[in-house]
């Protein structure tokens, strides 16, 4: 008897999905848009045009493109385990995934950071500390979750960020960012710098940042997701500001850890004067260049 999308899927939801963040999302993704389409086809006559069909089915209900690449990347991550368990040889159907735009574009004014601040800080010291870290340095949650004591280095006045998504890098630590370390560090038992008030590791930005956010109001008829105030808008905040402040765009490059210098052009029209300011140097240098030879 020949293994179906659905036996695939039974394996894959008792090994697999114990370890992802949010499985029932899974499950109801499989349950609502796979199942009642693929479940009882066999593995190897699933083809790519039913893949494409399976697309068309979803993009026909409404849904966003967001929504049905997940339904799709579902799918291939069960088709992959599939072959790597040797429930069927392959090969893989081809996967056209719908173009998402993830882009987020929103940053906090100094006025809303201050309120965020402040209602983080009447709710949770840990949190505010947290967040105001993120503000000053802009790495991502799970950057700063995984810092160690070691990767600080007050001397020097640095945070090293390691085994990240990008490239490895040091950033500097400004005063505030400077003086949370200290106070982490000196309170560490050796373990993450930043732990919950049990010593455990910190997973994400749960519901009390959530909530903070609600308390101030900061996504008060916001419907485009990708304008919505989240804790990954404090590393877009670090990054606008400095471009606002005249931070060459290479520089907050570097510092975001970002591997293509195209991922922080998004930034580059927070500072239509750089543009200027540089071919007018460049005029007063041709000129002053003339004027010396005369």
């Amino acid at each position: 008897m020949k293994n179906t999308v659905e036996s695939a899927w039974s394996l894959y939801k008792e090994l697999k999905l114990p370890s992802i963040r949010k499985p029932k999302t899974d499950i109801r993704v499989w349950e609502m848009h796979i199942a009642p389409y693929l479940g009882a086809k066999e593995l190897d006559s699933v083809k790519s045009i039913d893949i494409l069909l399976l697309r068309k089915k979803a993009e026909a209900k409404g849904l966003s493109p967001q929504s049905v690449h997940h339904i799709l990347g579902l799918l291939r991550r069960i088709l992959r385990k599939a072959i790597q368990w040797e429930l069927y040889p392959g090969p893989l159907p081809i996967f056209e995934m719908p173009r998402v735009n993830n882009d987020r574009t929103r940053f906090l004014t100094r006025e809303e950071s201050y309120v965020l601040l402040s209602e983080l800080k009447r709710r949770s010291d840990l949190w505010h500390d947290i967040s105001l870290f993120a503000l000053s340095t802009g790495l991502r949650s799970g950057e700063i979750f995984n810092l160690l004591p070691e990767h600080i280095n007050l001397s020097a006045k640095t945070v090293a960020v390691v085994d990240t998504k990008s490239v490895n890098r040091v950033v500097p630590l400004n005063g505030a960012a400077l003086e949370i370390a200290e106070t982490y560090l000196a309170r560490n038992t050796g373990s993450y710098l930043f732990t919950t008030i049990y010593g455990n590791k910190i997973q994400f930005a749960g519901k009390l940042f959530r909530r903070a956010v609600e308390a101030c109001d900061l996504n008060n008829g916001i419907k485009d997701r990708r304008q919505r105030v989240v804790f990954h808008t404090l590393r877009h905040t670090f990054a606008s500001w400095l471009v606002q402040g005249g931070t060459a765009i290479a520089v907050v490059s570097q510092l975001l850890g970002h591997s293509d210098i195209k991922m922080t052009m998004r930034y580059a029209h927070l500072a239509p004067h750089q543009g200027r300011e540089a071919v007018a140097y460049l005029n007063d240098y041709m000129q002053n260049s003339v004027t010396s030879r005369l």
